[in-house]
């Protein structure tokens, strides 16, 4: 890869804006050090996207802000009530990352987070590296490594408004799960798993999603692997997103602005033996993919 030094370079025929990734049909994809996040997603001129920061070291939520690891108990920030939400008030998303590498199709950002940090155990290394496809495919590629145990779920918090008009009505939603895990009014998991069939939660056949719902729910992903786990359309712009990943769960959030699709372990995993682990081993490698797939009708 070519270090990224200047404002702009040029690469292969094609311009290199420091922190902008960009299609020949209008796609631009703006970057941000702080959160390594996404700022704003535009199609020719209409903001599609904003606000897509990475959060961590364990995104989502953690009850009573506390956990036993190893025979030890971790006390974790308090930044939810009395919870841990994605990664405590100075989580990954709050913290200038560095940026490593940028060619014509990619963008790669990387942190350090040092043993204690908000809590957690383990000097633990991260990066993200976004790539963006002249398909209009622009993929999230998680990487991390600790040198002890530790807590790990790292998720992409983009909100999207596909219609440019920041409303969250007017779109038709699918995401392929049967079931959601149910959650107490402050939005913690009891650790079951409900039937989404004829509730508001059954997006199993595209619908209109109403924004007065509220959604702020974990989905239980079909399937195992790299599959389509959702997608989503505005009706007036004809601009759809596709998601993909080999995560487990899908957070479904809305605004009356928004909607954000973050792929996910479970919530509080680590107090549910039933929900896929989120401890990351000493020295494991750690790996995740996620991508979001633009298109426009013609």
């Amino acid at each position: 890869m070519k270090k990224c030094s200047t404002f702009k370079d040029v690469i292969a025929g094609r311009n290199i804006i420091k922190g902008q990734l960009y299609t020949d049909d209008g796609l631009v994809v703006k970057f941000d050090q702080k959160g390594a996040r996404i700022t704003s997603i535009e199609w020719k001129g209409q903001q599609i996207a904003k606000d897509g920061y990475i959060a961590g070291r364990c995104a989502n939520r953690i009850a009573n802000a506390t956990f036993e690891l190893n025979g030890k108990t971790y006390h974790v920030d308090k930044n939810h009530g009395k919870h841990h939400l994605h990664g405590g008030s100075k989580g990954f998303r709050e913290i200038n990352w560095t940026l490593v590498t940028q060619t014509a199709d990619q963008i790669t950002y990387s942190l350090h987070s040092p043993d204690g940090d908000m809590g957690y155990p383990g000097n633990l290394d991260v990066s993200v590296t976004y790539t963006l496809k002249q398909s209009g495919e622009l993929s999230i590629e998680y990487r991390a490594k600790s040198d002890a145990d530790t807590l790990l779920n790292l998720i992409n918090h983009l909100y999207m408004s596909l219609n440019g008009d920041s409303s969250a009505s007017g779109h038709i939603l699918w995401i392929d799960a049967d079931y959601y895990t149910e959650r107490d009014q402050e939005l913690i998991p009891s650790g079951k798993l409900l039937p989404v069939e004829g509730s508001k939660f059954d997006f199993k056949k595209p619908k209109t999603l109403v924004p007065s719902d509220n959604y702020d729910d974990n989905y239980v992903l079909k399937g195992k692997g790299y599959r389509k786990a959702a997608s989503l359309s505005g009706t007036a712009s004809g601009i759809s997103v596709d998601v993909y990943t080999d995560r487990p769960g899908l957070q479904l959030y809305n605004t009356n602005s928004h909607i954000c699709l973050e792929t996910q372990l479970f919530p509080d995993a680590i107090h549910h033996d039933n929900f896929i682990s989120p401890i990351l081993k000493a020295g494991e490698e750690f790996y995740s993919k996620t991508s979001y797939c633009f298109n426009r009708k013609k």
